[in-house]
């Protein structure tokens, strides 16, 4: 334990000479899980993109919602997963969430056209979640979110929540930082499952890598990266000390089809 708490306090050390920025933008994440048959994939698409992005474009400008994503799901996805799209909303404070459902219900009951019906014609929503920001390295330079994201499931073993959370800010930060600085990553964000939970529930963390380039996926955690970033590190016992909190319940690959963004903290 000893070697571990002197290991994180090194870790420290070497972190500050980043010029990345801890992420406080979209501190709570709603995430809408969506099946959308095959052939009515263009047709959901074009929907969302020419009469939804107006509805939540309008909640952007109460100040409230931070950020709205649209994801197609490329890996898993299709006829045989339980989702193939996701829009994620993200909020400044757990109490702009409430606010934002009410007002989206009242704006679509204005709407003429129908646009709820034409949704349920082309799509089924399966669940929602409820996440929070917990660590992350939000890339400055760039001004749109990556193309490409790596959503990882993870199960954080009870009782090991904040250990897990202190090495995901203390070890992997600085990596995730030294291969944006690589250009091999484009941002980074730990994400907390606030809602539904219990121990029926499969994960409880989620971790996403931002890319812009599909090909940078295939960079990770090696070797030659722990030891220019750590020196000295021993790269078994960093690993065992990560797998010792957390199993990796899923990985899956997003594709950003479309977003707004407005303020951030």
């Amino acid at each position: 334990m000893k070697r571990i708490v002197l290991f994180i306090c090194l870790l420290m050390l070497l972190s500050t000479g980043f010029s990345y920025s801890q992420t406080q933008e979209g501190a709570y994440l709603n995430v809408d899980y969506i099946k959308v048959e095959s052939a009515d994939y263009s047709a959901f698409e074009d929907l969302i993109r020419s009469e939804w992005k107006a509805v939540y474009e309008d909640q952007m400008g109460e100040d409230k919602m931070t950020g709205w994503y649209f994801y197609r799901v490329a890996y898993p996805g299709g006829q045989s997963g339980t989702y193939n799209y996701v829009i994620i909303s993200t909020f400044n404070e757990l109490n702009a969430i409430v606010t934002n459902n009410e007002k989206m219900r009242k704006n679509l009951a204005e709407l003429e056209g129908g646009l709820m019906d034409q949704m349920l014609d082309l799509a089924t929503h399966q669940h929602s979640e409820l996440w929070k920001t917990e660590a992350g390295v939000m890339n400055t330079s760039g001004q749109k979110p990556g193309l490409f994201v790596v959503m990882n499931f993870m199960m954080v073993n009870p009782g090991k929540e904040a250990e897990y959370i202190t090495l995901e800010n203390d070890m992997a930060r600085p990596l995730h930082e030294a291969r944006i600085e690589n250009g091999e990553m484009y941002s980074w964000r730990t994400y907390s499952l606030l809602k539904p939970g219990g121990l029926n529930y499969k994960y409880n963390f989620v971790t996403a890598d931002y890319y812009e380039e599909l090909n940078h996926i295939e960079y990770g955690f090696t070797n030659d990266l722990i030891r220019s970033v750590m020196p000295g590190t021993d790269i078994n016992k960093m690993f065992e000390a990560i797998y010792a909190t957390r199993d990796i319940v899923r990985s899956e690959l997003w594709q950003l089809v479309d977003y707004l963004e407005g303020h951030k903290n």
